[in-house]
């Protein structure tokens, strides 16, 4: 190692590329996903072109043959090459984990205020998420309606137990298509 290797900032030396390729979910998408996409095809249910895009994105995903940007630190000038990154959502745990992280962050500096949080669940029933999975169109007002009752609910409580007569809510939701087993 050089001078300038030993000298590098510790962020500079602690960079290492994910190697996406060797993951388990990368190594059976690339092998299974034509056979999937043509047995769904000639079952009479293809795919939506968008859930094959992703899925195509993904095996493209921190791959230096697809592309990569090269950076520099101001601190150190070590130079790194980072892979591209697909930016989808769903199946890449790495870009849905990054696009997490900052969207909590950027919540928790930027937009909610210093009050009491609470998280609420809306479930909906299986044959509703599919539809609601594909409309948009159907699925604001629903959640606008679920917000609206929510807050109406959490008003009328303040007001019966604490006397507050001007309560506020706000809310921030997130639309989850997947459960645990990723279905």
């Amino acid at each position: 190692m050089g001078v300038a290797a030993q000298t590098a900032c510790s962020s500079a030396r602690a960079y290492q590329p994910r190697e996406a390729e060797r993951s388990l979910v990368h190594r059976i998408v690339a092998r299974e996903l034509d056979a999937f996409l043509a047995d769904a095809a000639a079952r009479g249910h293809p795919l939506p072109r968008f859930v094959e895009s992703t899925m195509r994105d993904f095996l493209t995903c921190g791959l230096f043959e697809h592309g990569l940007v090269t950076l520099q630190c101001t601190d150190c000038g070590t130079r790194r090459a980072v892979a591209f990154s697909c930016k989808r959502r769903g199946v890449c745990s790495s870009c849905q984990g990054r696009r997490m992280s900052e969207t909590a962050a950027h919540l928790a500096d930027r937009v909610l205020p210093a009050v009491p949080i609470r998280q609420w669940v809306l479930s909906l029933p299986f044959p509703l998420r599919y539809r609601l999975a594909y409309d948009r169109e159907l699925m604001t007002p629903i959640l606008g309606a679920w917000a609206r009752a929510l807050s109406a609910s959490l008003r009328r409580r303040a007001r019966a137990a604490f006397g507050v007569a001007t309560a506020k809510c706000g809310a921030v939701t997130f639309v989850q298509r997947f459960g645990g087993a990723l279905n």
